[in-house]
């Protein structure tokens, strides 16, 4: 994909083609959440992966195919990774991580826009 993206860019073809690139990385039980209107982010993608290796990739990935560079990111070669960017918070983790942590039921308010897997 070579678009180039904006701040000013429709977040729903953003969020698509994160969705799009997370599913291409082999990504599992992928979720769209819609956040309430007070949050930081409007939007929060909810994954798991199958190693720590497969989790860094999405960072490159991001950066190498949606030319994204600006974006933050945190635990890389861990767990739990954490990604912000245009309002949308990407977190990703081991299947043991997102049990232990039970991540899906701290957004129980939330609407769920798109669940794969």
């Amino acid at each position: 994909m070579t678009q180039l993206f904006t701040l000013s860019e429709d977040q729903n073809f953003l969020i698509d083609s994160i969705v799009d690139l997370l599913l291409t990385q082999k990504l599992t039980n992928l979720k769209v959440l819609q956040l309430q209107s007070d949050h930081f982010h409007d939007k929060v993608i909810i994954c798991s992966s199958n190693s720590v290796t497969q989790m860094n990739a999405v960072i490159k990935k991001i950066k190498k195919d949606l030319k994204i560079n600006e974006f933050i990111y945190e635990g890389e070669n861990s767990n739990w990774l954490l990604i912000s960017l245009k309002g949308i918070l990407i977190q990703i983790f081991t299947e043991e991580s997102r049990e232990y942590y039970n991540i899906d039921d701290i957004y129980f308010d939330s609407e769920t826009l798109y669940h794969y897997g």
